[in-house]
């Protein structure tokens, strides 16, 4: 049976009522499979976290509907996936200060998607996109920027670290989850997680971080969501095999390879 890679996506509020299949990428082997009902969205064996927790965590929202998480970055800059963003234009919001997604803290409107020029559908290199609202940030104990990594090539992320969102317990799940929630995955080295992709047609590039833990993982709808430590983000949920999938660890765009672009983005847009 072939194997299919299930990005971590949740992209029901644009599927038709005739549920049509969205392939997110041009590559047979990580196309989602974008039917509601199959979708898996929620972080897998994670447990329920206060705002507190990761007050840098939102919630992407589009034409109403909850799509996917991301990271605040300053009281006008979210950072989520380009693939969540990819070809859609309507009403983008974000919800931050709430564990709630549908409900609760502050909903601001998207003024403008800016994604990776070079991002590839095919190969999901370069899967980043910044967001500007259109109204700046109120800060407080549930809503803070997250701190970029440090450039420096002998400055390693932790071993472990904190992925949070709304995403799917588990494959066969059916709906998105309304109470935020966050598991601790441990990182997986390049060559290893390249290795072991490769059996399923897909290779790991160095711009990507490869982090699992036996039954945890993060799943459909936490994409773009953060991998942190503290207060500081090292990775945006990117794509899978699965959902805590032994043979197949989550991977992550590595952030501090784009510490240079998204600060020039943001100069540019400010």
């Amino acid at each position: 049976m072939a194997i299919i890679l299930r990005l971590l996506l949740l992209l029901g509020s644009v599927l038709t009522a005739a549920s049509q299949l969205y392939n997110i990428s041009s590559n047979p082997h990580i196309n989602a499979i974008e039917h509601l009902e199959l979708l898996p969205t929620r972080i897998v064996n994670g447990v329920r976290i206060s705002c507190q927790r990761a007050p840098y965590q939102a919630a992407l929202r589009y034409e109403g509907q909850f799509i996917c998480g991301g990271s605040i970055l300053s009281r006008y800059w979210i950072l989520t996936a380009a693939h969540c963003v990819d070809g859609q234009r309507g009403r983008y919001r974000v919800r931050v200060g709430s564990t709630q997604q549908p409900r609760g803290g502050q909903l601001h409107r998207v003024k403008s998607v800016v994604m990776h020029a070079n991002y590839n559908r095919r190969s999901m290199q370069n899967d980043l996109a910044l967001l500007r609202l259109a109204t700046p940030l109120s800060y407080g104990r549930c809503v803070q920027p997250v701190r970029l990594p440090s450039s420096s090539k002998r400055q390693a992320p932790p071993r472990c670290l904190l992925v949070s969102g709304w995403g799917l317990r588990k494959e066969t799940a059916q709906n998105v989850q309304r109470y935020l929630r966050a598991t601790s995955v441990c990182r997986v080295s390049a060559s290893r997680c390249d290795r072991m992709y490769r059996r399923g047609g897909v290779r790991i590039y160095r711009q990507m971080l490869c982090a699992q833990r036996l039954g945890h993982d993060s799943c459909s709808g936490d994409s773009g969501g953060p991998l942190a430590s503290g207060r500081t983000l090292y990775g945006v949920v990117s794509f899978g095999i699965g959902c805590a999938n032994r043979n197949y660890p989550g991977v992550y765009v590595n952030v501090k390879r784009y510490n240079g672009w998204i600060r020039s983005v943001i100069e540019r847009y400010s």
